[in-house]
């Protein structure tokens, strides 16, 4: 546990710098993007009773209708995507950095006394704090974006009733429910394991062997799951609910099979 404790210490250290760019370039791009639809809304709307010289409801119904707050927060779907992105950089930077950067810093924590599963669960664990202390931050970020909304956007050309309108991505990604915010951290975890398992085969391979590899893993994680859910909704054997649990059920039965082959791989195939 002691060197676990070091070694996640060390990779937050070391992940910092990236972290707090990344992260203060996305949220600047995020109050900057609700800025800009709210301006953009207000100035379509005094146009079109400028030009065509009609009320205010009437350029309102022009403009697409009241502005809610999803129209606001339109963007955020693409910042998310960047942040998505961000994270699966961070997830091959954290080890090969380590095997091309100049201190060759691998070799030293190879050497390190103690079991090897430390070195793979400090990684693992940095990255989902990260992911975890996104998702806080734009919780805070949603907060502060719909003050702003509030304080910029006219009473009379706001909707206030709906929150993201039809912004599903928006509704899904920043929710306050705990079960939700579990099955984000839960794929999040399978995707970067994923990720790292990736990385070690290729490390512990030659190139036909590790790209035969990495195709077998993919067809045993989607063949298998994409026949039996499509056998369960056309037979009816399980309810929609017993699905969606059968799914989450593969998905952590495979992490573990990710985990098993990771720390196999760690353990026996990358030598000093």
């Amino acid at each position: 546990m002691k060197k676990f404790i070091l070694l996640l210490n060390e990779e937050l250290k070391r992940g910092a710098k990236f972290y707090l760019i990344a992260l203060v370039g996305l949220v600047v791009l995020e109050f900057i993007s609700v800025v800009y639809e709210i301006k953009s809304y207000q100035s379509n709307v005094e146009e079109y009773m400028r030009v065509d010289r009609i009320s205010q409801m009437e350029a309102v119904r022009l403009a697409g209708g009241p502005f809610n707050f999803g129209n606001a927060t339109s963007y955020f779907q693409y910042i998310i995507a960047i942040a998505m992105m961000l994270i699966l950089l961070l997830a091959f930077q954290i080890w090969y950095r380590d095997w091309f950067g100049e201190s060759k810093y691998i070799y030293r924590l190879l050497m390190l006394p103690g079991k090897r599963t430390a070195i793979l669960m400090s990684k693992l664990t940095a990255v989902i704090l990260t992911i975890a202390s996104f998702i806080g931050i734009q919780w805070i970020v949603l907060l502060l974006s719909g003050s702003l909304f509030k304080w910029l956007m006219p009473e009379d050309l706001m909707e206030s009733k709906r929150v993201f309108g039809e912004n599903r991505v928006i509704s899904m990604f920043y929710t306050f429910n705990i079960a939700d915010t579990f099955i984000i951290l839960l794929v999040s975890t399978l995707v970067v394991s994923f990720v790292f398992l990736i990385i070690l085969i290729e490390r512990s391979y030659r190139k036909r062997l590790a790209i035969l590899h990495v195709v077998l893993d993919v067809v045993l994680l989607i063949v298998p799951l994409v026949g039996l859910v499509y056998f369960f909704e056309n037979t009816h054997f399980l309810y929609p609910d017993q699905i969606t649990t059968f799914v989450i059920g593969y998905f952590l039965l495979y992490f573990v099979y990710v985990y098993w082959k990771s720390i196999r791989l760690l353990n026996h195939k990358i030598s000093i």
